[in-house]
This record gives structure tokens, C-alpha cells and sequence, in this order.
């Protein structure tokens, strides 16, 4: 890595880990997210010292931050609670799959992108990001119910929208197509077996390891279905999945060290990947032309997902909701859902850098309106005195 200064690698790498890690959270008391200022430090980067865009430390540290929050979005996926709330639930996936296919088709027409592109583009504009709406939901002042629905509802489009986009980015070719649906046919059987031998052979001898296992595991299946032409959410949230209906994982004690293990972890090395997607981009990205799509794609769609998702929370759920404009604005976040597609659309498929970048500033507005729209809870009061 070139030499930014006249220091040393380890003082260069102190001085980036610093900013990433400290600094976002120090700005976070203006209200502004975590990922948005780290993005915004990757970009500044970027236009200084574009060496560093191929930083193999720094894309590591991204990779784990995103499978392992993907990790634990999978594991958060309650198939009773969905199972026992599925008609409202299937009713809002039904609306939102239309909205996704219908913006698809005007996407296509207005922008003169192939189909499956425009599917791919629609789903990071409609996309709820679960890891961080979930991970910002104790700072907002909302109730059980509410926060309840929030979730039940992210992660659902979560899920759906992985499965939509495992389809088109395969469907260009039949052969590639099957070959990768017989992955994660593999994965989705196979892994359940990987779990029943570490959880019988290795566990009871390695207390306290399940936390590492399923990074690394999570970690493994990323990569691989990053191969088969997907993206390393995918298999990292298949991970997830399978690991959620394993007692073992889900136990009341077990469960809470793991998903605060889990939360620490991926609360570290997720900014990496705020930072590594910035390094993507520079400041000359920021062209009148994308500037303008990004507004334009704000002006019209934010208020049509509003709108869409308050229909279905009031209608579908056969029973009164406080206050259901909360959840569908703790929806509005697409910020990591956003970034992926954005780096999809990049780096594999080339799409006009302009497209690119509206979808960035649309990412970046939809992420901060929860922060500024909702009373947040006070901070917590430390005790500073020493102990005599």
C-alpha cells in the first residue's frame, strides 16, 4: 500500500481504523447514521489516495462485516412468528413484489436498461435494510407492537428480494441457473448436517466457539455462492437461516450471548464495508446527471413506498396499529441493501456510472429520514468516577 504519509504501514492502518471506528460514532449524536459518515470517509478517501481502492486489508474486513450482518439478519428470521402472521405478511410481499416488478418495467422503458438489470436496479431502490433498520430500532422511541411489525415486515422483503435476486442475476443463462440452484440446494441441505456435527463433536469440547464457527461458516458460503454469480449476502443469509432452527443457537441463554456476540461483531467490521463501498466511488462520480436521477428517484418513490407500505400495514393486519406511519418510515431505509446493488450494477454489469450514483444519493436520503423524523431515547449516563 502506497505510503500516505511518511509513516508506517501500522500508523497508516491506525490512523483508517481510527476514523472508520471512532469518528462515525462521535458524529452520531448529530443524528447522522454510522454507515452514511463512514461511506462519505471512503469517498474522500477515494479522490485522495485511490491506491487504496484495492486494499486487500480493508476489502477482508468488509467481507466479514457484511456476511456476518447478513449472518445475523438470517438468524433473526422467526419462522413460527412468520409462519403465525403469514396472510398479512404474504398480502404486503404480494404488493411489494408488483411495485418491484411494475418500477422494473418503467425503470426499462425510462432509462433503456435490459429487464433483469432493471429488477436488480428496482430492488435496491424498494429494499428495506434489515440489519440496519434492526440495529437502529432501540434508539427510536417506538413501542413492542410497532417494533414487532418493523421487523416482521423487513425481514420478509428481505428475504424475498434475496430470492428475486439470486433469479435475475442467473437468468441470462439457463445452464448457470441450475447449476447455482443445485448450490444452494446443496447448502440448504447440507449445512443442517454441518451444524449436527459441530453441535454433537466439537462444541462440548470447544465451549464458547459457536460465535467463530458461524462466521467463519457464514463467511465460507458467502464466497461461494459470490462464485456461482450471486452475491456473499445470499449464502451468508442461508447461514443464518439454518442456524436459527437449531436449538442449540436459539436457546434463551445461548441465544443471547450469541446475538450479542454476533451484534459487537458485525457493529465492528460492518463500517468496513460503508468505507470499502465509498472506495468504490469518488467525488467525480457526483455528476449533474446522476444528481439529478437521485432526486428525482427520491421525489417520487420515497413517497410512493410510504404510502404503498402504510396501505398494507393498516389494511392487512385485521387489527388497529398505533401509529402506522412509524413503521412504514422505520421502512424507508435501504442503505446496505442499496450499497450491494450499487456494487453489483458496478463492477459486474458496467451500468452507467450516473445510474450509479442516483441510486446513491437515493440511498443516502432514504437512510437518514427515520433519524431526523423520530424522537430518539436519551443517551445513557455513565458513572466516570474511579473506584477508591
Amino acid at each position: 500500500m502506497i505510503e500516505m504519509l511518511d509513516f508506517g504501514h501500522e500508523i497508516q492502518y491506525l490512523i483508517i481504523f481510527s476514523s472508520v471506528l471512532i469518528l462515525p460514532k462521535i458524529i452520531q449524536r448529530f443524528k447522522v447514521p454510522v454507515g452514511i459518515t463512514c461511506l462519505s470517509l471512503g469517498i474522500l478517501t477515494s479522490s485522495l489516495y485511490p491506491e487504496l481502492r484495492h486494499d486487500q486489508l480493508i476489502l477482508l474486513l468488509s467481507r466479514l462485516g457484511i456476511t456476518s450482518l447478513f449472518l445475523f439478519a438470517g438468524m433473526e428470521v422467526k419462522v413460527d412468528e412468520l409462519k403465525e402472521n403469514k396472510l398479512p405478511l404474504l398480502k404486503h410481499l404480494s404488493v411489494a413484489l408488483l411495485i418491484i416488478f411494475l418500477l422494473s418495467f418503467a425503470i426499462q422503458y425510462y432509462f433503456e436498461l435490459e429487464f433483469r438489470l432493471a429488477v436488480i436496479f428496482s430492488l435496491g431502490i424498494l429494499t428495506p435494510s434489515t440489519g440496519f433498520i434492526l440495529n437502529s430500532l432501540d434508539s427510536y422511541k417506538l413501542t413492542r407492537s410497532q417494533k414487532y411489525w418493523i421487523s416482521s415486515k423487513s425481514i420478509s422483503e428481505e428475504m424475498m428480494a434475496v430470492l428475486v435476486l439470486f433469479f435475475a442475476m442467473q437468468s441470462q443463462d439457463l445452464k448457470s441457473l441450475l447449476i447455482s440452484i443445485a448450490v444452494l440446494v446443496t447448502l440448504l441441505f447440507g449445512l443442517p448436517i454441518v451444524f449436527k456435527l459441530f453441535i454433537r463433536y466439537i462444541a462440548p469440547y470447544a465451549p464458547k466457539s459457536e460465535v467463530a464457527f458461524l462466521i467463519i461458516l457464514a463467511l465460507l458460503c458467502g464466497v461461494i455462492t459470490k462464485k456461482i454469480g450471486t452475491y456473499y449476502l445470499v449464502g451468508a443469509f442461508i447461514v443464518g437461516i439454518v442456524a436459527g432452527r437449531f436449538k442449540h443457537f436459539m436457546d434463551e441463554k445461548e441465544d443471547k450471548n450469541i446475538f450479542e456476540s454476533l451484534s459487537v461483531f458485525f457493529g465492528i467490521f460492518i463500517p468496513f464495508y460503508f468505507y470499502k463501498s465509498g472506495l468504490k466511488l469518488s467525488l467525480d462520480i457526483l455528476t449533474k446527471e446522476g444528481i439529478v436521477i437521485g432526486l428525482f428517484l427520491s421525489l417520487y418513490l420515497i413517497p410512493l413506498r410510504f404510502y404503498f407500505t402504510n396501505f398494507t400495514t393498516i389494511n392487512f393486519l385485521g387489527r388497529e396499529v398505533y401509529s402506522p406511519w412509524k413503521i412504514s418510515l422505520s421502512l424507508m431505509p435501504t442503505l446496505i441493501f442499496g450499497l450491494v446493488i450499487s456494487s453489483i450494477l458496478l463492477e459486474k454489469y458496467h451500468v452507467d456510472s450516473s445510474l450509479i450514483t442516483g441510486l446513491f444519493i437515493y440511498t443516502i436520503i432514504t437512510s437518514i429520514l427515520p433519524a431526523f423524523a423520530f424522537e430518539t431515547n436519551p443517551p445513557k449516563e455513565y458513572d466516570s468516577t474511579t473506584i477508591e
